[in-house]
């Protein structure tokens, strides 16, 4: 067994382990589309002409691409240094000077439900945001797959090659993996242009298809042109663009110059990016600017005085306390909140028995205590709570869950080693207009710690009464009858 002498894991940080584990072993799934990050004017042209933009290969923001990746020679070379180098750069022209890239966006969606679904959404990307979105100001443009490489490949015509595929991503890369190299023999017989692109085409894949893992964020799809001009090419995308998400940042002035370029677009989705809590969510637009702030006013001076430096000490002062009062609090709760989890579980055994119900597992929580009662943060003025912790359990009505009822209990650790319990039992309703709350029986008990114990098991005898009690609140509020002298309910409608 292995000694943890670590500190133990905060809430938080158990969260972002939790939610790091999931997303790595969650299988992803990619989905057809496809996103081209773009500044507003830049998105504005596209749209308008309904083109995109293939740029030369030497363009791209990786050396290994930008610069030359000579293949192997072959067959007789003698001793004519000089006119290997001079083939070198005429292969070189052929094989990277006439292609062109179109490089986009991959999107994939998880398999399961987990907690952060739009991680690796095609528009999710903020370094891409940032470094090809105009920092957020920009334009992500949502093209069809299957639509886009149709049209990519119709581009095509005789000495061309068109390729298209994901970009593998790798840690490094010696030399070009390639399956073979140029034969000197050919290249006098062909020509050095046939040679070069007889060769791309046999290994497209690494010479094309690879970059380093420091790109690999790119999540690249890539559209490779190779053809005999040395500028940009276009493909028509016309019939490919299905959506339009505008960044956070994105001004209110570009928005006319992008609607206009939208008016032969009828049904394209156009959507806005969202940034809240370190987290970008994708929404439809609604309107501009979208999502205004209330504003709350200046905010209030504190209540305190003293400098900031003063003011400081003292709420980390009261920190320190509190942290070391709630240990002390946390091991005098400990038995009598075993007891309350005993009595809610206890619960459980009997709830399970009611018909056309569902039982939801029993859960942590202070949801017995009053709100005006309930701890609050260090320093802030009012009734010391040094601990408060509790269980609830709760059962609904079943096919719908249109009624459901709670059963809860908790404590309080107070100054002076005394505990305060509470119980609450409440019915919710379900209502078109919104939830409604029932209070049905609530107690509150304050005793010494030494007494805890017996009147923990006083108060969950009541409560499991009370609960016994309720059932027939329960089933009036959920459309049951009680029709026979056991006490068992009937369903008074046929059931959906």
């Amino acid at each position: 067994m292995l000694a943890n002498d670590g500190p133990a894991l905060s809430r938080a940080e158990a969260y972002e382990s939790y939610n790091e584990l999931e997303m790595a072993a969650t299988q992803w799934s990619a989905t057809n589309d496809l996103f081209h990050y773009t500044s507003a004017q830049a998105a504005a042209i596209i749209l308008a002409t309904g083109k995109l933009r293939l740029s030369p290969y030497p363009k791209t923001n990786d050396l290994w691409e930008t610069e030359p990746h000579p293949p192997t020679l072959s067959g007789p070379m003698g001793d004519d240094i000089d006119a290997a180098f001079s083939l070198w750069e005429e292969l070189d022209r052929h094989l990277r000077l006439h292609t062109k890239v179109g490089c986009l966006t991959r999107d994939f969606v998880p398999a399961a439900d987990i907690l952060n679904r739009d991680a690796a959404r095609g528009w999710s990307h903020l370094a891409l945001w940032s470094h090809y979105g105009d920092k957020y100001a920009g334009v992500c443009l949502r093209l069809d797959q299957d639509k886009l490489l149709e049209s990519f490949l119709r581009h095509s015509e005789p000495a061309t090659f068109a390729f298209h595929g994901p970009v593998r991503y790798l840690n490094g890369q010696n030399s070009a993996s390639t399956i073979s190299g140029v034969d000197l023999g050919q290249v006098k017989e062909f020509g050095a242009d046939a040679a070069a692109l007889a060769y791309a085409a046999k290994n497209k894949n690494p010479l094309f298809f690879r970059k380093h893992s420091d790109w690999a964020y790119e999540s690249e799809y890539r559209l490779v042109l190779l053809n005999q001009s040395e500028g940009y090419d276009y493909i028509d995308i016309h019939d490919a663009v299905t959506g339009v998400v505008l960044g956070n940042r994105f001004s209110e002035q570009n928005l006319r110059m992008v609607q206009e370029a939208l008016e032969s677009y009828p049904n394209v989705e156009v959507e806005q990016l969202q940034f809240h809590q370190r987290r970008l969510f994708c929404v439809p637009l609604e309107g501009f600017p979208p999502g205004d702030r209330p504003s709350f006013g200046p905010t209030p001076p504190a209540q305190r005085e003293g400098s900031l430096a003063e003011r400081l000490l003292a709420l980390q002062n009261a920190e320190s306390e509190a942290e070391s009062a709630r240990h002390d609090a946390e091991a005098l709760a400990r038995t009598p909140l075993q007891q309350l989890e005993e009595g809610i579980r206890a619960l459980e055994a009997h709830l399970r028995l009611w018909p056309g119900t569902k039982l939801h597992p029993t859960s942590g929580g202070a949801t017995a205590v009053p709100e005006e009662e309930r701890q609050r943060r260090p320093g802030v003025p009012g009734e010391k709570i040094h601990y408060q912790s509790g269980f609830l359990c709760h059962v609904a009505h079943l096919p719908l869950s249109s009624e459901t009822l709670v059963a809860s209990a908790a404590l309080q650790v107070l100054d002076g080693e005394r505990l305060r319990l509470h119980a609450l039992v409440v019915i919710e309703h379900v209502r078109d207009t919104g939830n409604e709350q029932e209070e049905f029986w609530s107690d509150r008990r304050e005793v010494d710690a030494p007494d805890a114990p017996a009147a923990v098991a006083a108060l969950m005898a009541d409560l499991a009464t009370v609960v016994h009690d309720a059932r027939a609140a329960f089933d009036q509020a959920r459309g049951m009858v009680d029709e026979e002298p056991s006490g068992k309910a009937t369903q008074s409608a046929t059931a959906d």
